[in-house]
């Protein structure tokens, strides 16, 4: 596939050919590993995000069935708020 970047920064390009060059390959290698070590790093924060956000509902579930049927999600949000503004 043949691809065109736009505003790519000179300096970043120059260190990415040099790096290449050292490495005995050519740029758009360079790039494709470049390319896919950024979206597996991005995958990977959102895999801990994904399993954050698990033990949160988990643990709001948890706090649901031991409180009164009086809790108020809405009313805990306000004083959240209030506690802020101090």
């Amino acid at each position: 596939m043949s691809v065109s970047i736009k505003d790519l920064d000179e300096n970043t390009y120059r260190n990415l050919k040099a790096e290449a060059v050292r490495h005995g390959m050519k740029v758009s290698e360079a790039a494709t590993e470049a390319f896919r070590l950024w979206l597996a790093s991005k995958r990977q924060t959102r895999q801990r995000d994904t399993e954050r956000m698990r033990r949160a509902a988990e643990e709001m579930d948890s706090l649901r069935s031991q409180g009164t049927t009086s809790w108020s999600g809405a009313e805990e949000i306000r004083r959240w708020r209030d506690k802020r503004k101090l």
